[in-house]
């Protein structure tokens, strides 16, 4: 019998070379392939759900005290602008997270009684940054509630990053500004889907900062005030 001819016989060592080199070569295309496309894979599933919204609207401010040294007064507001864009994520399809800036405006009406009784010029201005939590209501699969439609809610805390009044007091313009002053707020809305990237929608919100404190820049005492106010808007966010 020819050696070679066994059943038990090894295959010859440079057969041996070319199969390893081919399983070698394989697995090091796939692990090349799998290499490629984690961070893919990475920069998709983390850019899954994000979306910038613009919005403008009209912002109420509730009158309150305005109070000067032992002196107290009451302010009246009309209603202003508001407008700002907000940065966020959807996590699911009911839960998102998101960074919020806006600008408000309100004239002043009146002041009446106190140290500063009878002023009837000047506006309350503030620059707002909120970090909010929305829940939208949605059917079980993740789809709108009503067609097109998904209503929502949500709250937020941040910061009225600066907040200035200016009051014109027998001719005389006296500025009065605060900076880095805790704010909250709490809204509800309704989003329209005119597309998988696009909608539009429409809310009502609530911001809450309390009584405020307003340093003078002409060296007058301070004022306090309060700054509440209800906002209805409306706004188009872009999804990624």
């Amino acid at each position: 019998m020819n050696p070679n001819e066994s059943t038990g016989r090894i295959a010859p060592a440079g057969s041996a070379c070319v199969l390893i080199d081919r399983r070698a070569g394989f697995s090091a295309l796939v692990s090349l392939a799998l290499f490629a496309c984690l961070p893919r894979a990475t920069a998709d599933s983390w850019s899954d759900g994000l979306y910038l919204e613009l919005f403008g609207g009209l912002h109420g401010l509730a009158g309150g005290d305005i109070r000067q040294g032992v002196s107290t007064g009451k302010a009246s507001y009309s209603a202003g602008p508001m407008f700002g864009a907000a940065f966020g994520k959807n996590f699911s399809p009911r839960w998102a997270l998101e960074t919020e800036f806006f600008y408000r405006s309100n004239d002043l009406d009146s002041i009446k009684t106190g140290a500063l009784g009878g002023t009837r010029e000047g506006d309350f201005a503030s620059a707002n940054l909120m970090f909010n939590g929305i829940y939208t209501f949605t059917r079980p699969d993740g789809s709108a509630l009503w067609g097109d439609l998904s209503p929502y809610l949500g709250a937020g805390i941040g910061v009225l990053q600066e907040a200035d009044m200016d009051l014109t007091v027998g001719g005389v313009t006296r500025q009065y500004s605060g900076n880095w002053m805790p704010a909250a707020q709490a809204f509800l809305g309704v989003r329209y889907a005119l597309n998988q990237r696009w909608s539009l929608f429409l809310e009502t919100r609530y911001h809450f900062a309390g009584e405020i404190e307003l340093k003078s820049g002409s060296g007058d005492p301070a004022i306090k005030a309060d700054y509440n106010g209800l906002s209805g808007i409306a706004g188009l966010r872009f999804t990624f």
